[in-house]
């Protein structure tokens, strides 16, 4: 099988992923650039050209895709479908699915994945796809549905995956989030290696996290730095879309 390339334009992030297998990555890059500021639209087209001629480059007609971000910002979603015209119009739902299908292939005792992004928290299960409007980058409250029965819950996205990067480990607990949130806040200095967009989301990010695993009372969690770009890339290997 020949390479696929992925391009997923999230709220505060665009991904490229050209790779023959999940385990056998030619490129990959990621960009932290929030949708949601004055400047970032301009920023993300001028990247998603650059991503262009990389892909070019390769040989590979690469699919793109958006989320939250670009479903609110439909202007902007059409500038990107000229530089990518293979778009797949994604619906939550359908994003949702495309996560689930990727994490359950690497944690498959898992039962329920919740994304905390930029612009939109998601809590996934095989059976339906929640998504509320409040993310690390957006402000707001949600009234999450309890998942208390809930085995092996993993969680993706920036915010986690930052946060099992400081703590070196995969499996974690409502203890290392609170511990993390309260360093950011004690001692900032020690975070300046972190991107600034990053290290600004963060606490708004661990926070969600937090207020999720005490609502169903979870004791321990894992983390997964697969998500939706790894999803899309499954699909469009195994020939689930067209052009």
């Amino acid at each position: 099988m020949g390479a696929v390339a992925i391009v997923k334009f999230g709220s505060t992030s665009t991904t490229l992923l050209a790779a023959v297998g999940l385990n056998r990555v030619i490129l990959r890059e990621q960009r932290l650039i929030n949708l949601f500021s004055p400047d970032g639209p301009e920023r993300i087209v001028a990247w998603a050209r650059e991503i262009r001629n990389r892909v070019d480059q390769l040989g590979i007609e690469p699919l793109a895709a958006g989320g939250e971000g670009l479903r609110l910002n439909r202007p902007l979603q059409s500038r990107l479908e000229r530089v990518f015209p293979w778009w797949w119009h994604l619906t939550g739902a359908t994003e949702g699915i495309l996560a689930w299908m990727a994490v359950k292939a690497q944690h498959p005792a898992c039962d329920v994945v919740v994304d905390i992004g930029g612009g939109s928290t998601e809590i996934i299960t095989r059976e339906k796809t929640l998504s509320y409007p409040v993310g690390a980058a957006r402000s707001g409250s949600a009234a999450w549905e309890v998942f208390t029965d809930a085995r092996g819950p993993v969680f993706i996205g920036g915010t986690a995956v930052a946060l099992a990067a400081r703590m070196k480990r995969w499996q974690l607990t409502a203890d290392h989030v609170a511990g993390f949130l309260q360093a950011l806040k004690t001692h900032p200095e020690q975070f300046r290696d972190l991107d600034p967009l990053r290290r600004q989301m963060l606490p708004r990010g661990l926070a969600l996290m937090e207020d999720i695993i005490r609502r169903n009372e979870w004791p321990q969690f894992d983390v997964s730095d697969r998500g939706l770009t790894e999803g899309l890339w499954l699909a469009a290997s195994l020939g689930r879309i067209a052009p």
